[in-house]
This record gives C-alpha cells, structure tokens and sequence, in this order.
C-alpha cells in the first residue's frame, strides 16, 4: 500500500489556511484548474442544490469581497478526518474522501457545530508538490444560517 501522507497533510493544511482567515495561503494550495463547489441533498427536491460553485479565480474574487459582506464574529475551526485516498493510475490524479466537520466559536466563547459534510477532493500533483484540483463540500447541514461566506 502507498503512503499518502503528503495527501492527507494537504487536507489539513487546507483547513488550517481557511481556519486562519489565510485565503492567499488557501489558493497556493490549489491547482491552476481548482474547482469549489458546495452542494447539499434536498430530500423535498429529490436532487442535490449547489449553494457555492467557483473555479480559482471566482473563488479568489470572493475572498477580496470578504469585507463587503456581513460576517459573523468569532473563529470557524474545520476537523477533517481522511477516509480514502484512491489513485486513479500511477501518476494520479488522487480522490480523496474526508469527512469534515465545521465549528464556530462566538466572542463570548460559545462553541456550536455550525456544519458536518464531506470532502470530495481531487488532488493532483504538479512539480512534486501535491494540490487541490477539485473540492465539492457535501454538506448533511442544510441550515447554516446567516453571515457565511467563506468555504467550509
């Protein structure tokens, strides 16, 4: 069996970048070709919603209007365990399954689970350094409420 330690890292340098409000950090992770999206199963429409769909570059933009956007205080902290890495050859690309799970903490220091989901991320590898390629956030959470605008 391989050792994907290198991947599953990248899982969690992802969510420690978005933890820290590092959106520049967040991007260096990803390929060129980076897609986001999140989406979440309606039972009464019998089919998935897509609430967030960004390549790199839109995905960039939406972190430059961060400050034009209501915003809840606080800290959001992200726990990601990785399932399975898969290779699709021996050269990759890599699909990765996580499950995630998003805290935020308020000013006064209340905790809340605000999300549980998964990740479905397509890794690849460019110059030895492995990278994002694709994240769809699948989420269980179907309310979460107002002021979110960053990427769970």
């Amino acid at each position: 069996m391989r050792e994907f330690e290198p991947i599953r890292s990248l899982v969690g340098r992802s969510c420690l970048a978005l933890d820290d409000g590092d959106f520049n950090g967040y991007l260096d992770l990803c390929a060129p070709e980076f897609a986001y999206r999140i989406v979440v199963w309606s039972p009464e429409l019998g089919k998935d919603m897509v609430w967030l769909d960004h390549d790199r570059d839109g995905l960039a933009g939406l972190f430059e209007t961060l400050p034009d956007h209501l915003q809840r205080s606080g800290r959001f902290s992200r726990h990601a365990s990785v399932y399975t890495v898969e290779e699709y050859s021996d050269a990759g690309p890599y699909s990765v399954v996580s499950s995630v799970v998003v805290h935020h903490t308020d000013l006064g220091g209340r905790t809340q689970t605000l999300a549980v989901g998964r990740y479905l991320d397509t890794v690849v590898c460019i110059d030895g350094a492995y990278r994002l390629s694709a994240r769809e956030v699948a989420l269980e959470t179907r309310d979460l409420g107002i002021g979110l605008h960053v990427p769970l």
